[in-house]
């Protein structure tokens, strides 16, 4: 499988284009907000001649979904995310809480993903797992084969997902990361929604919120 990394928008939202030897693609969290990001990605498919199969969003706080309506305007594919996130405000004032005017509304879901579903695309199967905790219907996508997930903004490199915003609870996202994500082989690489990339095992060893005390 390969993965592009885009960083996006003001709040540098990592949007991962993951496909394979196929064609077919997926995209995760398209944070593309302005025209030159959203030519930069258009660019990017039309380039390897990809086929766009599966938005999917890990939750839907407005930096991680502020490119859906872009890719549904562009390919006619609308997001899949978890339910429990629908209960949250939406995009326009999301965004202006945090003083990102916005003209346009999101797209709801073309279908809601549960825990453990599969999500598949071309040769690639994508595990989903629910997280919640930085949000109510935060996923994190698990692929076995390629030994990655995506956690949206559940993990971090040597951090955590805040948990002050709409249906956010630090001990609620804690269980998630130890019961869903540490339990995944070490050697996975971790993608997250912010920031550097990193591995389950470095994560036990050296995330600050991860150790036993």
């Amino acid at each position: 499988m390969q993965i592009k990394i885009f960083e996006f928008n003001p709040v540098s939202v990592n949007t991962y284009l993951i496909y394979d030897e196929t064609k077919e693609a997926a995209l995760i969290d398209c944070g593309a907000s302005s025209k030159r990001e959203q030519d930069e990605l258009k660019e990017y498919i039309h380039s390897q001649g990809l086929k766009i199969k599966r938005l999917l969003n890990t939750h839907l706080h407005f930096d991680h979904v502020l490119g859906n309506r872009f890719i549904f305007d562009t390919y006619g594919i609308k997001p899949q995310y978890h339910e429990a996130d629908d209960s949250m405000p939406n995009l326009r004032m999301q965004a202006g809480m945090f003083g990102f005017p916005i003209q346009y509304e999101s797209i709801s879901a073309e279908r809601f993903i549960g825990d453990a579903d599969i999500i598949s695309f071309g040769n690639t199967a994508l595990l989903a797992l629910l997280t919640p905790g930085h949000s109510p219907g935060s996923l994190s996508f698990y692929d076995e084969k390629d030994h990655c997930v995506f956690t949206g903004d559940a993990l971090f490199q040597h951090d955590i997902g805040r948990t002050d915003l709409w249906g956010g609870n630090e001990e609620i996202l804690l269980h998630s990361i130890r019961t869903k994500l540490l339990t995944l082989p070490d050697d996975t690489i971790l993608y997250p929604g912010h920031g550097p990339s990193s591995t389950i095992g470095e994560e036990k060893q050296h995330n600050p919120y991860l150790q036993h005390h």
